[in-house]
């Protein structure tokens, strides 16, 4: 494949539907979806995880592949990588990846990242390849990326659902012996989705395709619009797609590196609002989340008293 390579990222808070997107924008025939590819080097390469496959990441004949056409013989260790990655892109350094010259660690994990992107384009032939690794900061090194368009999809749910979605156990599928994915309380969840978005806005300034913001709760009650919209956004024709009506979607197979247990099914899957945390959630945690995130509440549409 020559030219740019179209790059969408879907940024956020998890638990706000980043997983769900990145199936079926996948599912789509002229797009590959890499799941959270940032979690590549430490997760499917250092710690075995499994592809969407079901292949552990590195026998995947697909990534494998990938990893050949990004980095021929010499490909980097993925142990030094993930340790390089952590260095340059814990979130707190988000505003440092958007200003100025990057540092040398900087500048050699931005280029790994950017040929880890081109191979993808090369060996799927796709049109569009979405990356949902969420990070803010991940974002920032993507934007600085040569040889790549960027769009950034920064995805919010109300903060109140996204932690009571946290304090349910979840299992991570994507190992040897499954395990119960990390929970998150109240206080530590709402405060991560307000300094996740309120970067993420900051990161935007860098994407020459501009940003979009979407709610979850936009995207449950008009799924296939939604995604046909973001496609049309960044100039990928849909085709004929997944959906077998308006928000029944067929998932088939995928090879995402990583993301919620979810990216896990495969065939028809109906998309409704998940409402539990409306009925389900103390009030104590409630009106913790409801104060803590005040200052964006009303910028993305919830209301105080939901």
């Amino acid at each position: 494949m020559t030219g740019v390579v179209k790059v969408l990222y879907i940024a956020g808070w998890g638990r706000s539907g980043t997983t769900i997107l990145d199936n079926i924008l996948g599912s789509y025939e002229n797009v590959f979806s890499a799941g959270e590819l940032y979690y590549l080097w430490r997760r499917g390469l250092v710690q075995g995880r499994r592809c969407g496959c079901g292949e552990k990441i590195a026998e995947c004949p697909l990534w494998s592949k990938v990893l050949h056409v990004a980095y021929g013989s010499e490909a980097p260790c993925p142990r030094r990588t993930a340790d390089l990655q952590y260095r340059v892109t814990r979130v707190r350094n988000t505003r440092r990846l958007t200003r100025g010259e990057l540092d040398a660690e900087a500048a050699e994990y931005r280029d790994l990242v950017g040929r880890l992107y081109t191979a993808v384009a090369d060996v799927t032939g796709a049109d569009l390849v979405v990356d949902s690794s969420k990070l803010p900061s991940g974002a920032a090194v993507l934007a600085r990326v040569a040889g790549v368009e960027p769009y950034l999809v920064q995805m919010v749910r109300d903060p109140r659902a996204v932690a009571y979605s946290w304090t349910r156990p979840k299992a991570q599928l994507d190992r040897h012996r499954p395990m119960l994915m990390d929970q998150h309380g109240p206080a530590e969840s709402t405060t991560k989705w307000l300094a996740w978005n309120l970067l993420t806005e900051q990161v935007a300034r860098g994407y020459e395709g501009g940003r979009r913001l979407l709610r979850y709760e936009d995207f449950v009650a008009d799924p296939r619009g939604t995604v046909e919209g973001l496609m049309a956004w960044a100039g990928v024709a849909a085709g004929s797609g997944p959906f077998v009506d308006g928000r029944t979607v067929r998932l088939g197979e995928n090879h995402t590196v990583s993301g919620n247990p979810g990216r896990f099914r495969t065939g028809p899957v109906a998309l409704n609002p998940d409402e539990e945390w409306r009925r389900a959630q103390p009030l104590g945690p409630r009106a913790l989340c409801t104060a803590l995130s005040f200052p964006l509440l009303h910028r993305y549409g919830y209301s105080l008293l939901p």
